[in-house]
């Protein structure tokens, strides 16, 4: 006879971006290569069954094709614009280039609709009637997951001349700007890079992404031999005394987990248990997964009753089931067992599964789309700048990809004021907004244009750009003019989302008598002082907790307090008093080691300070008198650059 037992799959969640409307669970085993009539190589994941070895038709496809954005004429959003004065250089004349574009990654219509109709035949491996459901939900690897690599505009002493997004675009179709602007020198070099008969251009980017996968974890089988426990039941029944050490479990004696679970371990010792184990990735939860059939046994060999009375758990109940309640006790099953001595052996296969984090990145070379463009006088054009065409100044306005993400948790839309003083005629003044629904129909840019008219500075013009955040108030209130004469200007939300991991040692924790432990982070938003809990309670078994948060991007850091709770009512709660964390989005619960070293007088004081802990009000921000971050103004809220 043989039974299978699927253990519960454990998934890891570290990173998750909030941009996934509805988790991905992916198969690892089940991957497929697709080539395109284009040469294109797509990859793709088939979609996990839960609790299944079966094999989805449903596939994802990772991020591929890395392509320059379109407008909706179909023109490529790429600009090379080569410049010159009719002055000479000792003349104060000057000559370079601009170089703008805009890219995306995954399949075009043309090619979505081809791989479709693989994947509906059959066609290359794939089974047919198979189903094309997007892109794998993926997010940036880091703050730098968008990378230039390039000799001539890698060279960090052109700080200031290249503009660009830091994370690579999570969706298909989401665009990634890059601007520089090059003198005549490092012009002519970029561009003798473009020409034809040059294999590579001296411009890659690179896209780094992670996603999540299912993949085995471990394999086991359990195998029980009634023949051999029916034969050492009547042994021990026969041989049985109350004076006698033996195998008492056979009688009505009450037992305690640590005793059965040692009583479970002898008849694995002796054969007639016997269990085996495949183990394929290296985690500390596969041997939790290895406990899981010791309690499947015991609640099959076992009749449990709830026992009066207070004393604490075992060590090995502890270790093997963190949530167990203790205060319980086992008496033999004896119909359980009489009803499978008849049988011979018993089978129990187990198959568990991990999702873990899988890397991923994506490269595009400028010579791959330059061909496309060079005599596009849309995208590449020379000029001279007292050409009459410059009478009139352009400005695009690009909202920084990292921005977007915030505007459907935080912000309602951004409207930006643009204006030009003129010294005769009527200022220039010109507003534009954008929310969401702009966003996902023009994407993150918006181009505004003035007459220069006769001004010497004809270049120069102010903006100002003010957010209207979720229940209706405005950022900042004032917001002033900044002067500026960029033809491009990046510009971010106030605001920026920091992923903060927190760790802390459970075994430590709990052999202190600690129940929990909570790390509070206290930071700046929308200039207010705002605080989140991250909690880390002993008993779940997790010792790692991720949280994101929404803090002022003019800020470098945060300050956090670690606080516990301790299961001895005299101790209570101590909290251990606040400390800054510059650029770094890791804090570890350390117990301090005054608590260690049982140091009296410390461990008043911070019992004392856990009696004050102050609450935060709805939204989170905490008031004037109570807040901490003045402390660490001159650490923490430093402009980035």
């Amino acid at each position: 006879m043989k039974i299978t037992l699927k253990l519960a799959v454990i998934f890891i969640s570290l990173i998750v971006y909030t941009h996934n409307i509805k988790a991905q669970i992916l198969d690892s085993d089940n991957k497929l290569t697709i080539v395109l009539k284009d040469g294109l190589q797509v990859t793709l994941l088939g979609q996990s069954i839960s609790m299944s070895d079966q094999k989805s038709k449903n596939y994802f496809y990772l991020p591929t094709n890395p392509h320059l954005s379109l407008d909706k004429e179909g023109t490529p959003k790429f600009m090379l614009l080569k410049y010159m004065t009719e002055k000479g250089a000792n003349e104060g004349g000057v000559s370079g280039a601009l170089f703008h574009m805009l890219m995306e990654w995954g399949l075009t219509p043309k090619q979505q609709t081809e791989l479709e109709g693989i994947l509906k035949i059959g066609g290359q491996g794939a089974r047919k009637g198979s189903i094309l459901k997007g892109a794998v939900d993926v997010t940036p690897d880091g703050d730098n997951s968008f990378r230039i690599i390039s000799a001539l505009l890698s060279d960090p002493n052109r700080a200031g001349k290249v503009v660009m997004s830091k994370r690579a675009p999570i969706m298909p179709g989401a665009a990634s700007s890059f601007a520089s602007k090059m003198d005549n020198i490092e012009a002519q070099l970029m561009i003798a890079s473009l020409e034809k008969d040059r294999s590579i251009a001296d411009l890659s980017l690179e896209l780094s992404f992670k996603y999540a996968v299912q993949m085995p974890a471990a394999k086991g089988r359990a195998i029980i031999n009634w023949e051999k426990m029916h034969t050492q039941f009547k042994q021990d029944s026969a041989s049985y005394s109350n004076k006698k050490k033996g195998h008492w479990w056979w009688k009505k004696n009450t037992r305690n987990y640590d005793e059965v679970h040692k009583f479970i371990e002898t008849l694995e010792e002796n054969k007639i248990i016997e269990l085996k184990w495949e183990e394929n990735i290296a985690d500390d939860r596969i041997s939790q997964m290895r406990e899981a059939f010791f309690q499947f046994f015991l609640d099959k060999m076992s009749n449990v009753e709830e026992e009066n009375t207070t004393s604490p758990p075992t060590e090995q109940e502890q270790e093997a089931m963190p949530d167990i309640k203790y205060g319980k006790k086992y008496t033999f099953n004896k119909t359980y067992f009489e009803s499978n001595f008849q049988k011979n052996t018993q089978v129990f296969d187990f198959d568990a599964k991990l999702a873990v984090n899988k890397y991923f990145s994506v490269t595009g070379n400028l010579a791959d789309w330059y061909d496309a463009v060079r005599d596009n006088e849309k995208c590449v054009n020379e000029v001279t700048l007292n050409d009459p065409f410059f009478e009139h100044r352009t400005i695009d306005f690009i909202l920084d990809l990292d921005a977007i993400d915030i505007f459907e948790k935080e912000i309602n839309y951004v409207t930006v004021n643009v204006r030009k003083k003129r010294k005769s005629g009527n200022d220039f003044n010109k507003h534009f907004t954008m929310d969401l629904a702009y966003l996902k129909e023009n994407g993150p840019t918006k181009s505004i244009s003035y007459a220069m008219g006769s001004d010497v500075d004809g270049e120069a013009y102010e903006y100002k750009i003010q957010s209207s955040l979720r229940g209706g108030k405005l950022f900042p209130e004032n917001p002033t003019y900044k002067k500026a004469d960029l033809a491009g200007i990046t510009f971010s939300a106030p605001i920026e989302g920091r992923t903060v991991e927190c760790e802390a040692d459970l075994e430590e924790l709990s052999a202190l008598g600690v129940v929990r432990a909570t790390i509070q982070l206290r930071y700046y938003k929308f200039g207010k002082e705002v605080q989140t809990n991250v909690p880390i309670t002993v008993s779940k078994g997790v010792s790692i907790m991720e949280k994101t948060i929404f803090m002022d991007a003019d800020t470098q850091g945060y300050a956090y307090q670690l606080i516990v709770d301790y299961k001895d009512p005299s101790k209570g709660k101590m909290a251990f008093g606040w400390q800054p964390k510059i650029n770094d989005d890791y804090v570890y619960a350390a117990i301090p080691t005054e608590v260690l070293d049982e140091n009296v007088a410390f461990i008043e004081k911070v019992i004392e300070a856990g009696k004050v802990i102050v609450k935060p009000s709805s939204d989170g921000s905490i008031n004037k008198a109570s807040g901490i971050l003045d402390r660490f103004k001159d650490v923490i809220n430093i402009v980035k650059n």
